[in-house]
């Protein structure tokens, strides 16, 4: 029988412990703490599912799930001392092992890549009942905003979509705005309260925060104007500018609303275990059927194909234990 044990903190820290499955594997490695999002985000969810899977699946595996950031994460992970696995997008990390954008000058040596999962769409949103149509009005018009924490996949997003339509942050705080840095649950208190006009914010496609707000103050996601989409795209950041938040993401959302998007994926420390990783990438796609009915608007995406190839050089970025399985599985080219 299955036992498990959940610790719920102040931090927002959640430690699952499980016996039972059908995969071993040895090692401290499968006990280890993964790093995911804010509580608020999309990410924290699906870890907690992950980490349960791997509980229920793998015995000997007892993982303590952290929020984190985008950025910040794939940090974490590189230095391997405590966060083991964890959530990332597969832009920052091609940015990561090569150096360059919020990583310049300092490659990250030790991440590898288990599976790239599905994509994750930026949200440009404020409250429906807000003045601001548009983007380009909350600019002008002096909207107090807040992109996600400082230097990190949200915030770095905002002020590349920001800069592709021609404002810098002083040119925001000039019109009378401000641009600050929070968490995603505090940033939509925030708005909720007044404080603040606009929050920019990664989900699929909606974000499970604001989703909640919606429910007592309904959300509207403003559309990425098409020139800034495609001085975007001719940036070569990595995002796809194909994809909306479809309508209906939102109560009293009646159009798409054009967005960037990236894809997410799951990270490990290239010294954990090549059987440890294995074991990993295995639980998680045989089980890809509970993704897709306990977390639907993630889950859908998931195709082991994409796993594998949606990586950046996978032949160099994926971990050894995960390229076993995905050979064993076919998916990888002789």
């Amino acid at each position: 029988m299955k036992k498990w044990r959940y610790l719920i903190g102040l931090t927002g820290i959640a430690v699952l412990t499980g016996c039972g499955g059908g995969g071993e594997s040895g090692g401290d490695d499968l006990m280890h703490s993964h790093i995911s999002g804010p509580t608020a985000s999309g990410w924290y969810p699906l870890s907690t599912l992950m980490t349960d899977i791997w509980m229920d699946d793998i015995e000997g595996a007892s993982v303590t799930v952290v929020e984190g950031g985008a950025i910040s994460n794939i940090r974490d992970v590189n230095d391997g001392s405590e966060m083991k696995t964890g959530m990332a997008f597969a832009s920052d990390f091609a940015d990561a092992v090569e150096g360059r954008g919020a990583f310049e000058g300092e490659p990250q040596e030790n991440i590898k890549g288990i599976a790239v999962l599905y994509p994750t769409l930026w949200n440009f949103a404020v409250l429906d009942s807000s003045p601001y149509n548009s983007i380009e009005e909350a600019l002008e018009g002096g909207a107090d905003i807040v992109p996600g924490q400082a230097e990190d996949a949200s915030s770095q997003t905002a002020e590349r979509v920001f800069e592709a339509m021609g404002y810098t942050i002083e040119d925001i705080e000039a019109n009378g705005g401000s641009v600050t840095y929070n968490g995603y649950g505090d940033a939509n208190n925030q708005m909720r309260d007044g404080g603040i006009d606009m929050v920019v914010q990664g989900g699929s496609p909606y974000v499970t925060g604001l989703n909640e707000l919606d429910s007592t103050n309904a959300i509207k996601p403003l559309p990425i104007p098409d020139e800034a989409l495609e001085e975007l795209e001719a940036g070569d950041y990595g995002y796809d500018i194909d994809m909306s938040i479809p309508a209906g993401s939102y109560s009293n959302q009646e159009e798409d609303a054009p967005t960037v998007s990236t894809m997410a994926m799951l990270i490990v420390h290239d010294d954990v275990e090549d059987e440890t990783v294995y074991e990993l990438t295995r639980s998680l796609w045989e089980n890809e059927d509970r993704f897709v009915e306990e977390q639907p608007n993630r889950g859908e995406y998931f195709d082991i194909e994409t796993g594998y190839h949606g990586l950046v050089n996978p032949e160099e970025n994926i971990h050894a234990g995960a390229r076993q399985y995905y050979e064993e599985e076919g998916v990888v080219d002789e």
